[in-house]
């Protein structure tokens, strides 16, 4: 089992490559968001039964993880999309003195 710090750097790099590969459309991040509440709701209705056996457990917590994983990365989607738009929505400010620009110093 790799230790902390590998996690980390293997998960930094899994955001990285998604950052790089998915688009921005709001629609992916409704959808993908949308099948992960399924996933989760699916879970929850088919492993409520107390007929099942033990190792149910483990397929129940992978399904969850899924759906969970789902619902996480619709939101990264849609908040990406979110920090994207709000500065191209808001009006032009001034940021430099024109002033300084003219070499008097």
């Amino acid at each position: 089992m790799p230790d902390a710090y590998q996690l980390i750097k293997a998960t930094l790099k899994l955001l990285k490559w998604i950052e790089k590969k998915l688009s921005d459309k709001p629609g992916l991040g409704f959808a993908v968001v949308v099948i992960g509440a399924y996933i989760v709701g699916l879970t929850l209705m088919l492993f409520s039964q107390k007929v099942l056996r033990p190792d149910a457990a483990d397929l129940k917590s992978v399904w969850f993880f899924l759906g969970g994983g789902c619902g996480v990365l619709g939101g990264y989607i849609l908040f990406r999309r979110a920090v994207w738009m709000w500065p191209d929505k808001r009006a032009p400010r001034i940021t430099i003195l024109p002033l300084l620009m003219t070499g008097h110093a």
